[in-house]
């Protein structure tokens, strides 16, 4: 059997319905759904978030046995906090060198980062007994760089949705469950939301397919159109086959994951019926449609998305 730690890779932009897509993922056999796990030093550790199980993770017991698995003890605030510096460091500033060295120098050691990186997923891997982490972090450069560790088979997927629902997403007003009070979710500009869209999938294409052991895309209007059909299709990019959590054609059965962090529809469990959300296309004011269409407009027709807004053409 294969001894690498296999991650089903989940990237693209915010608001592309990669919440509900890990949470189905996380129900098959063998699959262990972490939420965007690039984020546990600063939202689990820092922050106390709660874990998708409706624990804090630092008091999480799965958590807890995978972090003292891999760092042989509870991590301290400030080694978190480091950890955290170096997740942005890498991702903002030194990407393009960090993974021209890595390919180089494929040995973690002696690198803080990758060297925590390769630890953390090998424990998720051991304490869960899992064969396939699903991990929903979005990032194509955070994505690129697991693909550089040692013992790591990245199976990376593209997920695509009309910039405009993204965009009309984030104006939304939603709550944080996060930490169980009255916060809410942050707030994006559409011309933001946008910029971010065109840049994440830019480099999707640029980045995932050479460094991935499997590249998939798959876009959000055509998982709601045959969530079944295409829930399957990523599992089989996996090699590990197993039944699917539904119920009928539309509907998923879901139980807690563990993710620590991610959309509030992590927390969601039971039988949930899955529609598309179309809002937009009658609730976004005009002015915000063009200006997401003006900065998004190239990659929208090469994605098969109509300029004016309407039905995207299906596969």
């Amino acid at each position: 059997m294969n001894d690498d730690v296999r991650v089903l890779y989940l990237a693209g932009s915010g608001r592309t319905g990669s919440t509900i897509v890990a949470n189905i993922l996380g129900q098959v056999d063998g699959y262990f759904a972490v939420g965007e796990l690039w984020n546990i030093w600063r939202r689990g550790i820092m922050e106390a978030r709660r874990c998708g199980c409706g624990e804090p993770v630092v008091s999480c017991p799965v958590w807890s046995s995978i972090l003292e698995s891999a760092f042989g003890r509870r991590l301290e605030r400030h080694e978190a906090e480091q950890l955290d510096a170096l997740t942005h460091l890498y991702l903002r500033t030194r990407w393009v060198r960090a993974l021209r060295d890595a390919r180089r120098n494929p040995s973690p050691e002696g690198d803080a980062y990758r060297g925590a990186l390769a630890a953390l997923y090998g424990a998720i891997r051991d304490v869960t007994g899992c064969r396939v982490i699903v991990d929903s972090s979005k990032s194509p450069v955070y994505g690129a760089l697991l693909a550089t560790l040692p013992g790591v088979e990245l199976h990376a997927v593209h997920l695509l949705r009309d910039p405009r629902a993204t965009a009309f997403s984030s104006t939304r007003v939603r709550t944080l469950p996060d930490f169980g009070d009255a916060r809410l979710m942050r707030r994006e500009r559409p011309y933001v939301a946008a910029r971010r869209w065109t840049k994440n999938h830019t480099l999707c294409g640029l980045l995932l397919p050479a460094h991935a052991a499997s590249f998939t895309r798959v876009r959000y209007e055509d998982f709601m159109a045959r969530p079944g059909d295409e829930i399957a299709r990523l599992v089989a990019t996996t090699g590990v086959h197993a039944a699917l959590p539904f119920t009928d054609e539309r509907t998923v059965r879901l139980a807690a994951t563990h993710s620590v962090s991610g959309n509030p529809g992590r927390f969601t469990v039971g039988d949930v019926s899955l529609r598309p959300d179309d809002e937009w296309r009658t609730a976004m004011r005009l002015s915000d449609r063009a200006t997401v269409t003006a900065l998004t407009w190239p990659l929208l027709l090469r994605h098969r998305y109509p300029l004016p807004g309407g039905r995207p053409h299906t596969v």
